[in-house]
């Protein structure tokens, strides 16, 4: 039996999963013919230049011999006028070279030349707009919906753990319309009257007045020779005086509002010099670094980080700041001994912070890291001095008094700097801050959700277009070759008409030429560089919090029937063995097949080659559908039957994973021998039985659901081929059939060189339609037995 193949093209074979690689070994092949035309060019103005030349030399010969002498001294003797016709005859032969040279150059190579110049600029052009434009945008798109995804992932889980947060935490004092927690008694079981408390902006008055008296006391302190002790009588009585209210003129104790503590640890008191000694080493995420190697890498990351300063409403503005986001990217790209790796990165950035207190988080209590892009921090002052090289220096060049430095002052500060920003980071409507974490999260699910749909919409726009291009280079290489040969033909042409001695080169010129066939060519690049066949990587919306997919098309069907056994199991009605737009497309096809005029026509359906815009069209609509509801009829009605079943073709390519899952692709391949045995020679026997027991034993590794499937795509068509008839024998028809449709039942996780060449997916297709009952209703039989358990 012949190899069974479908006819080669370029839309049948230059796909690939990332759709790039495929086009770009297509344009790599073309570019090699545009090289292909220029050294065809060369060739011919080399051939034609040559020709020149002997003209040249022919018509215009040099002196045979000095004057006077030899010929010129004849007086006209026979021998004379011999020679001179010879001469006359070489420079008619000389003409006939140089009008050869003409013909050459403006009659092949010109025309040809201007030719191949513009194919080149089409084809250049037609490169730009598919990979740098297309391909391109594909990609950018599919980047920021992973960038979506991890937002929504991150805020997800920030969401749930400020819920678990919100449960847990202990009763600040303050209710809100969202959590309850208990009320705690008083310690002491007394009550006091209720006494008016300051607000956030008396607070902030307070504690920037306060800030104000001890820097100026401070400088005082600094800059004058008085006791210390006599600054502190003066505040003492200060304090007394300020305790006489001016109303009444009673003597009232000051209510002190005292800021917490602060949540950075204080700086260790300073020792004595003693005798050198080794610094101890400093662990990053499992990394030992000593701290001049740490100096070093801050001070390289304060150089290459985008350092800016940062505004808090009230607080101010804090300059060389940074995010968490970028110091986590800058360790993982600079630091190898990280291998790669963002936790480990981030585990260092957090030891530097937390641990080793070189950063400082901005507008936040405490001085925890987090890897965001909202928490901003600075570097510390001795981040750059841990190496001890520049201490001495910088203790001469530093005040006495180190009470009066900004990083004294911002420290001292940094208790009020977390406050405010906490009290202005609420929410303007009193939101706590998990139902504001809640509500990001369900912003992120959206946005996501959107981008994913928008994303397999550009998808299906992207490989429509490809389709086109793929056609459109077919025909552009196709004239390439085929005006190869023309101006090889001119070439050989041209040549012909030189003299009898160039008979034998020119035939066997013309034999090689007339040996050259274009479309050999053309079937020889594909089967060379092909990819695969048509193979569409659908893009699914994933969610965390349910595994049904929202569409009808690329589905996992074993998630699938997943949800329907857990509405069984829940007691909700199932919804049947096979997905609804299965039932809905054969059921279509069946109410097609009566507007068709006759038996072949109904069979031609399901072989002819559709379009992708129309069948995505119907794609989308059956997508659209609410997942709820049946699938009506009236869809269907202004499809014609090959779109149909094009559509059902496509939502079997499109599973993931195929019908006979990727794991049989090895186990399906071994029960058929390879190409060049008796592939397609009949059975009979025991032969016969033991390939079909082997096939069902095959089959029966598949799921359930996978199995009902399969079952009903198989039994309509094969009682389409009972139930009509035609001039074209059933063998044959099946076998189209099966190449067909083959490929969408079983195909392999990755292509390679040897998968494309393949054939038992047509022959296991052409087994399960001529064996039916043979072999799918009591493989599915036994599917039951053996899946049939009793539930405790």
């Amino acid at each position: 039996m012949a190899v069974l193949s479908l006819p080669l093209s370029f839309t049948n074979s230059f796909w690939s999963q990332d759709y790039r690689r495929g086009i770009e070994i297509l344009f790599e092949k073309l570019e090699q013919g545009v090289a292909e035309n220029d050294e065809i060019v060369h060739f011919i103005r080399a051939r034609a230049n040559a020709e020149g030349q002997l003209a040249a030399t022919l018509t215009n010969p040099g002196l045979t011999g000095p004057p006077g002498a030899g010929f010129g001294a004849d007086d006209g003797a026979s021998l004379l006028m011999a020679f001179r016709g010879l001469q006359a005859e070489s420079a008619a032969q000389g003409q006939a070279h140089k009008n050869i040279s003409k013909e050459l150059d403006t009659l092949v190579a010109d025309p040809f030349d201007e030719w191949a110049q513009g194919y080149k600029e089409r084809l250049r052009q037609n490169k730009t707009t598919v990979i740098d434009n297309w391909l391109r945008s594909y990609e950018h798109a599919q980047g920021e919906v992973t960038k979506l995804k991890n937002q929504y992932l991150t805020k997800t889980r920030r969401a749930d753990e400020a819920e678990d947060d919100a449960k847990f935490a202990p009763n600040g004092g303050s209710t809100d319309k969202y959590t309850n927690s208990p009320r705690l008694r008083p310690v002491d079981g007394r009550r006091t009257p209720p006494q008016r408390t300051a607000s956030v902006s008396e607070r902030i008055a307070m504690r920037l007045k306060e800030i104000q008296k001890r820097s100026s006391d401070a400088l005082a302190q600094a800059t004058s020779t008085q006791d210390p002790n006599q600054e502190e009588e003066v505040e003492e009585e200060a304090e007394s005086a300020a305790k006489v209210d001016k109303g009444k003129g009673k003597a009232i104790e000051s209510q002190t509002l005292a800021s917490p503590l602060p949540m950075s640890p204080l700086q260790p008191p300073k020792e004595l010099p003693g005798p050198p000694a080794l610094p101890a080493p400093i662990l990053l995420a499992g990394l030992s670094f000593t701290p001049a190697a740490v100096s070093r890498l801050l001070t390289r990351a304060a150089a290459e980080i985008n350092l800016r300063p940062v505004r808090f409403p009230l607080l101010g503005e804090y300059k060389d700041c940074f995010n968490g986001e970028e110091l986590v990217a800058w360790l993982n790209e600079n630091v190898d001994g990280f291998g790669g790796s963002l936790d480990r990165a981030e585990d260092a950035a957090r030891d530097l912070t937390e641990r080793e207190d070189l950063l400082r988080r901005i507008g936040e209590f405490g001085n925890q890291f987090e890897h965001s892009d909202d928490a901003f921090y600075q570097f510390r002052p001795k981040a750059f001095t841990l190496d001890g090289e520049t201490a001495e220096t910088n203790g001469l060049l530093q005040p006495t008094n180190k009470a009066l430095q900004p990083e004294t002052l911002i420290k001292r500060t940094g208790t009020l700097v977390n406050f405010v920003s906490k009290a202005l980071n609420a929410s303007a409507n009193g939101e706590p801050t998990y139902v504001k974490a809640r509500h990001d999260a369900e912003e992120a699910d959206r946005a996501y959700r959107i981008a994913v749909r928008k994303l397999d919409r550009q998808r299906l726009g992207l490989e429509e277009r490809l389709e086109e291009t793929l056609k459109v280079l077919q025909r552009w290489e196709t004239e390439r070759l085929r005006a190869v040969k023309t101006v090889l033909l001119q070439f050989q042409g041209t040549l012909a008409n030189l003299p009898k001695s160039l008979e034998p080169s020119i035939e066997r010129s013309a034999t090689l030429i007339a040996a050259y066939q274009p479309e050999s060519d053309l079937t020889a690049l594909i089967e060379r560089y092909r990819t695969g066949p048509f193979r569409p990587h659908s893009q699914v919306y994933e969610s965390v919090t349910h595994d049904e997919p929202d569409v009808l098309f690329g589905i996992d069907l074993r998630k699938w029937a997943e949800s329907s056994w857990d509405m069984l199991s829940t007691g909700e009605e199932t919804r049947g063995t096979v997905p609804p737009v299965v039932t809905a497309l054969l059921s279509a096809m069946d109410q097609a097949y009566g507007r068709l005029p006759d038996d072949a026509e109904r069979r031609k359906s399901w072989i002819y080659e559709v379009p992708l815009p129309a069948v995505h069209h119907l794609r989308e609509t059956l997508n659209g559908l609410p997942l709820e509801q049946p699938i009506p009829l009236e869809v269907f009605e202004k499809y014609d039957a090959p779109v149909i079943a094009s559509a059902v073709k496509l939502w079997v390519l499109e599973l993931n994973p195929p019908l006979a899952l990727y794991e049989g692709w090895d186990d399906f391949r071994k029960l058929y021998p390879t190409v060049g045995s008796s592939a397609g020679q009949a059975k009979d026997g025991e032969e016969r039985e033991q390939h079909l027991r082997d096939l069902g034993t095959a089959l029966q590794k598949l799921p359930r659901v996978h199995l009902y499937v399969l079952d009903t795509l198989i039994k309509h068509l094969k009682s389409l081929i009972e139930n009509t008839t035609a001039e074209e024998a059933n063998e044959v028809y099946v076998t189209k059939l099966a190449l067909s449709v083959g490929r969408t039942i079983i195909r392999p996780k990755v292509e390679s060189e040897l998968s494309i060449q393949d054939r038992h997916p047509t022959l296991l297709f052409i087994d399960l339609v001529n064996n039916y009952d043979a072999i799918i209703p009591p493989t599915i039989t036994r599917k039951k037995r053996e899946s049939e358990r009793k539930f405790p």
